[in-house]
């Protein structure tokens, strides 16, 4: 839909930048490409790999029962994947991620209710992988670690719970239960790349990470408390740093001028209030 917009340096954050360590997937460093398809999701290509991350294309009628829209992912999802990973179940997350998974070929990895929707969408078990957080997913010249997190604090209401053993489908909005909360690791074509798909995170699970490429839920983040300094020390202040999840999810995507809070993100004022 839109190619990647904002490349940040949070100057306000910095006490000195640390070393980048080399990734784990050893070898030559080359070129990757990442592409925003509005909300959180985004779609990696390295040479012949392709992952895509909450990859939400239909933006449905939310008062209605909620199906995928086939015109919708077949315009913007590529014609294969190799790996999709969910951060959370709620709508917006995981609504077209199985028909993705269909329609391209990948494997879906995701929590135990993200693997559940997948289930009672048709997609074949193989295609499904449940995780809790902490695994580390590793295929040829690539791998996935999987980071447990935090969703973003919107309200009890939407924060926990998980989908039923058996969903039927379609549910309704608020059948998305959260599903417990992940945040993903890629380590491919000499990169570490991060992915935080909402605005919260575990301090100790993302210590000593030290992503070159840090992709960074924005909304909400005023409700955390020096969420977006915390973050960047415990990443070690990434070089490149991309705002995630600040744009209208609710409604068809378009581009729209840079609003102040974002604003602030990007020119490091979110960050003078450290301590």
């Amino acid at each position: 839909m839109r190619a990647l917009i904002l490349a940040l340096t949070l100057v306000a954050c910095h006490g000195g930048r640390e070393p980048r360590p080399s990734p784990d997937d050893a070898g030559e460093r080359t070129p990757i490409a990442l592409t925003w398809f509005g909300v959180a999701g985004w779609q990696l290509d390295a040479g012949p790999t392709t992952i895509l991350v909450d990859p939400y294309f239909s933006r449905p009628d939310l008062d209605a029962p909620l199906v995928p829209d086939p015109a919708a992912i077949a315009a913007h999802a590529p014609a294969r994947a190799d790996l999709i990973v969910i951060g959370h179940s709620h709508v917006d997350h995981v609504l077209d991620a199985p028909a993705v998974a269909a329609a391209t070929g990948a494997q879906l990895v995701g929590s135990e209710s993200t693997a559940r929707l997948a289930r009672a969408s048709g997609l074949p078990a193989s295609q499904v992988v449940a995780v809790r957080g902490g695994e580390d997913i590793a295929r040829d010249g690539w791998s996935v670690r999987v980071i447990p997190s935090l969703h973003s604090l919107i309200g009890d209401e939407w924060l926990g719970g998980q989908i039923a053993a058996e969903p039927q489908l379609p549910l309704r909005f608020d059948g998305y239960a959260e599903g417990g909360t992940l945040a993903y690791l890629v380590r491919i074509a000499g990169h570490q790349v991060l992915f935080l798909g909402t605005a919260n995170f575990i301090e100790a699970e993302l210590t000593g990470l030290r992503p070159d490429v840090a992709v960074i839920a924005t909304g909400l983040r005023e409700k955390v408390d020096d969420y977006t300094c915390r973050l960047m020390r415990a990443l070690g202040q990434p070089p490149l740093v991309y705002a995630n999840h600040f744009d209208d999810w609710q409604a068809p995507p378009v581009d729209e001028p840079v609003d102040d809070d974002l604003r602030a993100f990007v020119d490091g004022r979110a960050c003078q209030s450290s301590k």
